[in-house]
């Protein structure tokens, strides 16, 4: 099963991202003398019984204020620290294009630079706000309104990802008391007095990262792993000598700024992009029944021009899972492509399998998609692996993989309802949970009941 490992971040030490500090705050809601945080409460305890934390945050002022909320949240509630760069030059040429490019983020990271009590100039990442990194699989589906039952633009999606923590995974310890990646979740709300506002879920990153999202123009965003796209195996996540937007900032400059398709497509082109160890591509889809997925060019691009690839959808319904689909299926379909590579697993979760069920299931689907539709079209691909190719992680340690966030968003309405995964609901067999193992059958998950979020008009 090809599944996306990476990011082996040099300067990011997860240890002092995370301490017990931390969790003292779970199922408190926070107070704060900073008049842009409207909102800093946990929905969702994370305990014995409930692997996920849920944090719902509302942020609202200018773009300084919201970015000195961030720094507060960060600090106070991640214990977030920042990380030098390797030579001042870097942080005032990042300052720089962020001014001329992207105004707002630099207010932000003005306003992170008050929080943590450092100079603007301080030689410190100012943009990166990171906790219990990592990036996961997931599998998405757009439906336009042509196919909804309720006339409405709609999007499911699964976010997939390894059970355990960073250490665990990548420093190849076999015991850690420290959160697994994505275990702490959030969803943000940022109402700026200049720009768009924006709803996104999100964990890992309170500045930058975004795994899905929209804005108040009604453009949605959703980042995935893309196991063939384009890679920096050498990059940093902080304090990286890279200069222009990541790769994972992408959804928060494309929602804070656009507020068309093509809006979002000339600012990934208009600006210099740079990558990490994790390769990412993107759905970028608008309330009209209009989505693009890009992608940038990876080892199997035909084309090896470096450029990046829109693939268009009008009143489509689209899929998307961890594989390039400007290759499979826009230059080979799926039956093609798994013929001629020898690599090629019949695990259900191996993307191209993926792809290909939740393409079969909406062929063969009769009548309008109802929200239970799409919620049971994606129950079809929830990940319950154990093992994979996590090569990097302890020896005889079984990583168990699991599908830790549901979800469908309403873009006509600008709601958002998520459900997080909070426990298995079987007992493993003799040899379930150790080695590899990919199911024949899907057993049950047990999810929290769905929150509901509504983006303010």
């Amino acid at each position: 099963m090809k599944k996306c490992i990476a990011m082996l971040i040099p300067l990011l030490v997860l240890a002092s991202l995370l301490s017990a500090h931390a969790m003292d705050n779970i199922g408190v809601k926070q107070s704060s003398n900073n008049p842009a945080i409207l909102k800093n409460e946990v929905l969702l305890n994370r305990d014995a019984s409930n692997y996920t934390e849920l944090r719902h945050i509302v942020l609202k002022g200018t773009n300084e204020q919201i970015g000195e909320a961030m720094g507060e949240i960060a600090k106070e509630d991640y214990n977030v620290s920042l990380y030098p760069y390797a030579d001042p030059i870097y942080a005032k040429a990042r300052l720089d294009y962020m001014q001329k490019n992207y105004p707002a983020f630099y207010e932000r990271m003005k306003g992170v630079a008050a929080a943590y009590n450092v100079p603007l100039n301080s030689n410190l990442d100012l943009g990166r706000l990171a906790y219990d990194v990592e990036y996961p699989d997931c599998a998405m589906v757009y439906f336009p309104s042509s196919v909804t039952s309720n006339g409405h633009v709609m999007i499911c999606r699964d976010i997939d990802f390894y059970k355990a923590p960073y250490d665990i995974l990548y420093d190849k310890t076999k015991n850690s008391s420290k959160p697994d990646i994505l275990q702490r979740a959030f969803v943000l709300e940022t109402y700026p007095d200049e720009g768009y506002s924006s709803l996104i879920l999100g964990s890992m990153d309170l500045m930058g990262t975004i795994l899905h999202g929209f804005n108040s123009q009604g453009l949605g965003f959703d980042m995935q792993v893309d196991d063939f796209g384009t890679t920096n195996p050498n990059a940093s996540l902080v304090g990286s000598r890279n200069n222009g937007i990541s790769t994972f900032d992408i959804g928060r400059l494309i929602l804070d700024n656009c507020k068309s398709i093509d809006e979002a497509k000339i600012a990934l082109l208009n600006n210099k992009i740079y990558f990490f160890r994790t390769a990412l591509h993107f759905m970028i889809y608008d309330k009209y029944g209009h989505a693009t997925i890009a992608e940038f060019q990876g080892p199997i691009d035909p084309l090896k021009d470096g450029s990046i690839h829109f693939i268009d959808y009008s009143n489509n319904t689209t899929v998307m899972t961890n594989h390039a689909v400007y290759v499979v299926p826009g230059m080979m379909s799926v039956e093609e492509y798994l013929k001629k590579n020898q690599n090629a697993t019949d695990c259900y979760y191996d993307t191209f399998v993926r792809y290909k069920t939740l393409s079969d299931i909406i062929s063969n689907h009769k009548g309008k998609f109802t929200p239970q539709d799409m919620l049971d079209t994606l129950s079809s691909v929830y990940e319950e692996v154990t093992g994979g190719n996590m090569t990097g992680s302890a020896a005889g340690v079984a990583i168990k993989s699991r599908t830790l966030v549901n979800f469908l968003l309403d873009l006509t309405n600008g709601t958002l309802s998520a459900r997080f995964y909070l426990k298995d609901g079987w007992t493993p067999e003799p040899g379930e949970d150790t080695g590899f193992y990919c199911p024949k059958e899907l057993h049950p998950i047990i999810f929290s009941k769905f929150f509901n979020f509504t983006l303010e008009k």
